[in-house]
């Protein structure tokens, strides 16, 4: 858990940096992004053979940033935002399973901060930009509960914290003080969590959490 932590301080000591480099600089923007947040890998299938396939589906991700110009082809920024991927409960048992007397899961999340650096084509009205993110992420897995005559299926939810990483590449239209920028991107941790099934015992299940996003963003140029 200490190493876990590392990243989060980068993040903290970079944000902290920030307001002393605004002051000789002259491009800062602050922009709220939204899209979709696609799994990829191990973290997609659905592995019955599995005792605990992930089953997380296409979801939603939210985020905040901060970016400070240093040069005309590089800036500095930080990134927080949260993640959602609601669990595929029909792929376990469908709604007109008869079996299925009850059937509640909750999904995974991942709240992350990110420090990200930029490469980008001189900014005008319409330039491009590749980002690499360093930082941590906050994870949780779902809890499941279905009911069947024979007895429960089951499985506890637990937390993780764990380093992350992401790398993305899009481009951005400048329209006075207003930045609309688009770009897709990888977004990965691999928390390990402890989960326990109907029958009370513990299993340690290291689960990939990648995902492909696929973001619009919305930025102000302060």
């Amino acid at each position: 858990m200490q190493h876990s932590l590392y990243p989060f301080l980068l993040v903290f000591a970079l944000l902290i940096s920030f307001p002393a480099m605004a002051q000789t600089q002259r491009a800062q923007h602050i922009g709220l992004h939204i899209g979709a947040a696609s799994p990829i890998g191990d973290f997609k299938k659905d592995r019955f053979e599995d005792d605990y396939p992930p089953m997380a589906r296409r979801g939603v991700n939210v985020q905040g940033s901060y970016r400070v110009e240093i040069k005309s082809y590089l800036a500095i920024g930080a990134s927080a935002g949260f993640r959602f991927h609601r669990f595929d409960m029909d792929a376990l048992a469908a709604p007109d399973d008869a079996l299925a007397l009850r059937r509640d899961a909750t999904g995974w999340k991942s709240t992350y901060a990110l420090a990200d650096l930029y490469l980008q084509t001189p900014p005008g009205q319409l330039y491009g930009f590749v980002k690499g993110s360093l930082g941590t992420a906050y994870n949780k897995s779902p809890e499941v509960q279905v009911d069947t005559p024979y007895g429960p299926i089951r499985r506890s939810s637990d937390t993780a914290l764990v380093p992350a990483y992401g790398i993305a590449s899009g481009f951005a239209i400048q329209d006075g003080r207003f930045l609309l920028s688009v770009e897709i991107g990888l977004l990965a941790a691999q928390p390990t969590f402890n989960v326990t099934n109907a029958q009370g015992a513990r299993s340690t299940l290291k689960q990939p959490m990648h995902t492909i996003n696929s973001m619009l963003g919305l930025n102000y140029t302060l």
